[in-house]
């Protein structure tokens, strides 16, 4: 280890410093990368998904994720990170300490937004497709297994909703329905079971 010791005692304080946070910082993002693509401390990584809304599928809504988006374990990990190694770079070129805290903090907190805005995406990859029924009233499809006139026996409609096709049991009150017969939604019983009319 006398190597390091020489290595270590030729450095001032503020590369010791910058070392200091940037190896523990690199390892730490090794360790999760690797738990990440072995599937193990995803979850972390994740914030709580709710239901969706009529609005979540007819809009893309605002882009952004406020302030507090930025403050995860990943961010914090790769602002850390990136903030070191990119003091020490900065530093052994320069000389300049101003110069590379500055910069150092700039990178850092770009690496930090880079991983909200990664985490953000991957968040909305990974909505729950759960729909609330109740928004399909009055939306339009067409029938894909047809249905039987008694109103008691069901079929299948494919329900176009935003940019996405939603597939459910459904009903006739009105008489039987063809398949590829458009259709309107009228009524929802059971919780999941559409009243359609032919268009």
């Amino acid at each position: 280890m006398d190597w390091f010791s020489e290595f270590w005692g030729e450095l001032d304080l503020l590369r010791q410093v910058l070392y200091c946070i940037a190896v523990p910082g690199t390892l730490i993002l090794i360790i999760q990368t690797i738990l990440m693509v072995f599937g193990i401390g995803g979850e972390s990584a994740e914030f709580d998904v709710p239901e969706v809304e009529a609005a979540d599928l007819t809009t893309t809504g605002a882009d952004g994720f406020g302030i507090m988006g930025l403050f995860t374990f990943q961010g914090i990990v790769a602002f850390f990170c990136v903030f070191g190694w990119s003091g020490i770079v900065v530093m052994n070129a320069s000389g300049s300490t101003l110069l590379s805290l500055f910069l150092a903090f700039v990178f850092g907190f770009a690496a930090m937004y880079g991983v909200a805005k990664v985490i953000r995406l991957m968040t909305r990859l990974a909505v729950s497709g759960t729909i609330k029924m109740n928004l399909l009233i009055g939306e339009t499809g067409t029938v894909y297994i047809p249905i039987p006139e008694d109103g008691t026996k069901r079929g299948k409609v494919n329900i176009q909703l935003a940019e996405r096709i939603v597939e459910c049991d459904a009903i006739s009150e009105t008489g039987a329905l063809a398949t590829n017969t458009p259709v309107r939604v009228t009524d929802i019983i059971g919780g999941n079971v559409l009243v359609v009319e032919k268009m």
